[in-house]
């Protein structure tokens, strides 16, 4: 019997978490057989997947992507060039055009569809909950013993969940240290790749319900072993450490020092080098403050996607929303000191409680919210312990009741 993926733990059920952070997560790949075949089946089916590609406005050649025998098919040999509803001209996939590739065995793309249907949110949402960092999930829907992709590794950890057919997966022990989304990793040549892959290590057999996770950087490819074969590909992107220095650019510049000109040529070496010297000693002095270390945990992946938050009509006109709070307290965030999280606000800090991280930065993030969608976040979290966190932060004065 299908179920909501609410949290982790249901995605990655029957495997626990402790174990998967221990000894996989970053670390190594896992597959995860599903306990039975309907695991997954309210993320997706084939009928769910006829009902997104049916929103034929929300296409575009960049979000639907056809691809035979690890070549792209040309935009032209499927889509049309048709006015999108922002009034602009645009490739639209045209549907019988995409049905005869798929004939032909070609595999289908579809990119972004974590906001498309309620179990893909759910699903997305309890993974970046979890992992605390920017949910991406695209579709793959392939035929028997074409391949789309050659052996690769991706730039984000990847979580794949199978819902239809049957997929055989390659694991290979090469394995490229902490790829990057930019030219240097996306752009290397595929004769390059081949040299760093190495051995195939392990070939396993996903079915529905299947989740198997591989780590970045990790070498791997797939092809589907029946007719008629979807899964479900969930990348999450964290904070990189060079991310940074975004930080430490913008603050460095509210020093004077910073503002100044480097010594001319003339001026000799040794200018030169205490101009330098002084300016790296202030940097590691603005790196061991208090506001920059404040300003890198409360740094987020680029481009974090909202998902829905519409349940009409209760929420207007009835009672089904609860209550609505919002922050009341300047620069709130959850932060680390000496490995625990403490919440910051104004220019307080308070250790949080065990198991209250979590639902402490989602209430950060999300700055608005009705006790509804606090409930339906954290349906693991008991109702008393939920109500608790909020009168606390009532108390504090972090919350306050919002219009």
């Amino acid at each position: 019997m299908s179920k909501r993926i609410e949290t982790f733990a249901d995605l990655i059920a029957p495997f626990d978490e402790e174990t998967f952070f221990r000894d996989y997560h970053k670390k190594n790949y896992l597959h995860i057989p599903a306990p039975d075949s309907e695991k997954l089946s309210d993320v997706m089916s084939w009928d769910k997947l006829s009902d997104i590609l049916n929103m034929s406005g929300v296409w575009s050649s960049n979000t639907l992507k056809l691809f035979l025998d690890t070549e792209a098919i040309p935009t032209q040999r499927y889509c049309r060039p048709i006015e999108d509803r922002d009034k602009r001209m645009s490739q639209q996939p045209i549907s019988e055009l995409v049905k005869d590739w798929l004939r032909q065995g070609a595999s289908l793309v579809c990119n972004g569809v974590d906001s498309l249907q309620p179990g893909i949110r759910s699903a997305a949402n309890a993974l970046e909950r979890r992992l605390g960092g920017r949910m991406q999930s695209n579709l793959y829907c392939s035929w028997a013993q074409r391949k789309a992709f050659p052996p690769h590794f991706d730039t984000h950890e990847v979580f794949a969940l199978h819902v239809e057919g049957e997929k055989v997966w390659r694991i290979f022990e090469g394995r490229v240290e902490n790829p990057t989304a930019g030219p240097r990793f996306q752009q290397m040549p595929q004769e390059e790749k081949d040299a760093l892959r190495g051995e195939q290590v392990d070939e396993v057999t996903m079915r529905p319900g299947d989740v198997l996770y591989i780590p970045r950087g990790l070498f791997h490819d797939a092809l589907a072993s029946s007719d008629g074969c979807v899964h479900l590909s969930f990348g999450i992107t964290h904070v990189l450490g060079g991310d940074i220095l975004t930080v430490l650019f913008e603050q460095a510049l509210a020093d004077a020092a910073f503002r100044t000109d480097r010594p001319l040529p003339d001026e000799g070496e040794a200018a030169f080098e205490a101009w330098l010297e002084d300016l790296m000693d202030r940097v590691t002095t603005l790196g061991r403050t208090r506001g920059f270390k404040d300003a890198v945990a409360a740094m987020k992946p680029a481009d974090t996607i909202h998902r829905g938050g519409y349940d009409l009509p209760g929420e207007i006109i009835g009672t089904s929303a609860g209550e609505k709070y919002g922050l009341a307290a300047p620069n709130v965030s959850v932060t680390a000191r000496d490995g625990q999280p403490v919440l910051r606000f104004g220019n307080k800090g308070v250790p949080v409680p065990p198991g209250m991280a979590e639902p402490l930065r989602w209430i950060v993030k999300r700055q608005v919210f009705y006790t509804s969608d606090f409930d339906a976040a954290f349906p693991d979290m008991p109702e008393a312990a939920r109500g608790q966190l909020v009168t606390d932060l009532l108390s504090m004065q972090v919350l306050a009741k919002a219009a």
